[in-house]
């Protein structure tokens, strides 16, 4: 059990981190809910046009507040993903290069933002992906990082997680404890359900599929498509290389057998999660402050399943089944109820949106955009959006001393329906028109016949990526591996020797 409170219950509304007084948030919302649904596809919530799982606690919320239609996640891993949420910045700024990662205390949080202006800040998580071990905890007067190594029942080792149910107990039973002294809340919930293996639970009706089964899904695409396996950790750990580099591109497209229970699971898990926000809501709704809170629901990525060479997978590259997440932004007092925005957007732009909503000094190295003028009904394109990939990871060698961490590995820059992607570790190019070509199934960089029109645009959207690419200015960060050590001792002592495998699995 990890529980770290920083401040006394009794000063959560008058006090700083030194004891003084600090001025308290006087605009016109109170509280402040943000949830993150790891790894959960846009298109697999029932509010989203092609929804998959249902999903009536998102739709509520959606139907209350604004959809966001088109929201490209910075990142396609958990932490360094999360960070560019929190801080309203690129991934190559805040300096997250993947998961392990420690956070550089220059970096200014959100929780920090607001607790200068007297929020109480609070923090539950789902997975160890954000452990305060890697300082993602900044800013946060009580951090609860509890959850333990679970054992699925064909006895593989899963990561070190909580089910949504104990999540939302957590965080509503927390809000009973401060709610009467706290004048503002602001509550990070990170439900990590959706993430493999899928084990929903029982009463959801789908099955359950373990990790070694996904790979098994995994080794039949390979074997069809390139006659040999490589796996799923191997392919994590050294990328599109060699032999395994035919695989890009190809779209299969083919739900194999060995894919459906798996995308069953999936789909139950969205759904039981979603039953536990309702629960969440609910409990908010009978502590008496939904109604002066702000709710804002997105995810840090989504997750290709069969449909490209990447299979269930979401760290290698950046088709839109990865970085394609949804975002709902519900107002207490109504503003933005119903309405659907449909220009592309990223989740850089949540902090900076939350900041004119809270009255909050927008952080020097924030690089999003206020989505407030959508929430108002205007309709103005945002511009340029960029994504990269964290994986293959270091074992790959592409991680070079010196150089920003993911400089090599699959970048996108979208404009408008275009969206080209450039993996420089294989020497891959990509470029899609998503209004004509949702699925991108049609690389139009390797037509029979070259397009004129869309070798210009890759032209001009490669310049864009690399004048994207000159303003980095990471800041330090530094690996930390004490977590899967430790995840190694506990597997040990509950007779698992060997553990969860030494890939690079979020």
């Amino acid at each position: 059990m990890r529980l770290i409170p920083f401040l006394p219950v009794l000063c959560l509304a008058a006090c700083g981190g030194d004891g003084e007084a600090v001025p308290s948030y006087e605009g016109p919302y109170r509280h402040l809910v943000l949830i993150s649904l790891d790894t959960t596809r846009a298109d697999h919530l029932s509010c989203y046009e092609t929804g998959r799982a249902r999903t009536p606690s998102l739709d509520a919320l959606a139907q209350a507040g604004t959809r966001f239609a088109d929201v490209t996640a910075a990142a396609n891993t958990t932490l360094s993903s999360h960070t560019s949420l929190m801080t309203g910045s690129w991934p190559h700024t805040h300096g997250v290069v993947r998961n392990g990662f420690v956070l550089h205390q220059d970096n200014v949080m959100l929780p920090e933002l607001l607790g200068q202006k007297g929020f109480h800040t609070a923090g539950f998580l789902g997975s160890f992906a954000l452990e305060s071990r890697f300082a993602f905890n900044q800013g946060f007067d009580y951090w609860d990082e509890e959850f333990s190594v679970l054992i699925t029942p064909d006895g593989s080792a899963d990561q070190n997680q909580r089910l949504a149910e104990d999540l939302t107990a957590a965080a509503l039973a927390h809000v009973d404890e401060v709610k009467d002294e706290a004048a503002r809340i602001f509550l990070f919930l990170q439900y990590f359900d959706p993430h493999a293996p899928y084990g929903p639970p029982v009463r959801e009706g789908a099955p359950q599929v373990s990790g070694r089964e996904v790979d098994l899904a995994v080794r039949a695409h390979q074997r069809a498509l390139v006659g040999r396996e490589y796996g799923h950790s191997d392919l994590i750990n050294t990328g599109f290389v060699g032999d395994r580099r035919p695989m890009v591109g190809a779209a299969p497209g083919t739900m194999l057998t060995q894919d459906q229970q798996a995308v069953a699971a999936y789909a139950g898990e969205v759904a039981y999660m979603d039953r536990c926000l309702g629960d969440l809501i609910a409990g908010l709704d009978e502590d008496g402050i939904l109604d002066e809170t702000i709710i804002v629901v997105t995810a840090d990525h989504g997750e290709t399943m069969y449909e490209h060479h990447d299979f269930w997978n979401h760290g290698l590259w950046l088709y839109q089944t990865v970085i394609d997440v949804p975002l709902i932004v519900r107002l207490p007092d109504g503003r933005g109820k119903g309405q659907v925005v449909e220009h592309p957007v990223s989740t850089i732009d949540v902090l900076p949106t939350l900041c004119q909503l809270l009255e909050l000094d927008l952080p020097e190295r924030s690089e999003g955009m206020s989505l407030v003028p959508f929430l108002d009904g205007e309709q103005r394109p945002r511009g340029t959006i960029f994504s990269e990939a964290t994986q293959p990871g270091p074992q790959s060698g592409f991680e070079q001393p010196g150089a920003w961490g993911n400089i090599l590995k699959p970048r996108a820059v979208r404009r408008g329906p275009w969206k080209l992607i450039l993996s420089r570790y294989n020497k891959v190019r990509q470029l899609f028109h998503l209004g004509r070509d949702p699925d991108e199934k049609s690389d139009l960089l390797k037509l029979a016949t070259p397009d004129p029109e869309a070798q210009r645009i890759a032209t001009e959207l490669l310049a864009e990526l690399i004048a994207w690419e000159a303003t980095a200015r990471p800041l330090p960060s530094r690996y930390d591996s004490s977590q899967y050590e430790d995840t190694l001792k506990q597997l040990e002592g509950m007779g698992y020797a060997g553990g969860g495998g030494g890939d690079e699995k979020e």
